[in-house]
């Protein structure tokens, strides 16, 4: 996730124009100051947005927690105790072979598709807004 954010944070500030900083400069700001009054609220938008798009990639992405991790796959109602990552409980239920567990994993993939689809539309509209100030 932090390389994703860290290339779009860049590319975002790659797209401020220069002659807002050299209008804050020539006002006498600091380079804080610039940086604090100036880029950053150009940039707001797009850093909230590739925030919440790259833990959305991280919430979607299955097959490099299957192939490198060691999962635990018991389901617990104890938030003190470990519990199965979504993309996991849906990879071993659908491994179960068992016509509850296949029904459970739709359910599993349904929900991650929604928490997905919140989270872009929550990017989306965060950008919408805050491109509008």
């Amino acid at each position: 996730m932090l390389p994703t954010v860290a290339r779009t944070a860049e590319e975002v500030l790659k797209l401020v124009p220069d002659e807002l900083r050299s209008a804050s400069y020539a006002l006498g700001a600091s380079q804080a100051r610039t940086t604090f009054r100036v880029v950053l609220p150009t940039i707001a938008s797009g850093l909230v947005t590739s925030a919440i798009l790259g833990i959305a990639r991280v919430a979607g992405e299955t097959a490099p927690l299957i192939l490198t991790a060691s999962y635990f796959v018991a389901t617990s109602t104890n938030l003190n105790e470990p519990i199965a990552s979504l993309p996991i409980y849906i990879f071993s239920s659908l491994g179960l072979g068992d016509a509850n567990a296949t029904t459970r994993a739709w359910g599993g993939s349904l929900v991650l598709l929604i928490v997905v689809f919140v989270l872009f539309a929550l990017a989306r509209t965060l950008s919408t807004r805050l491109t509008r100030k």
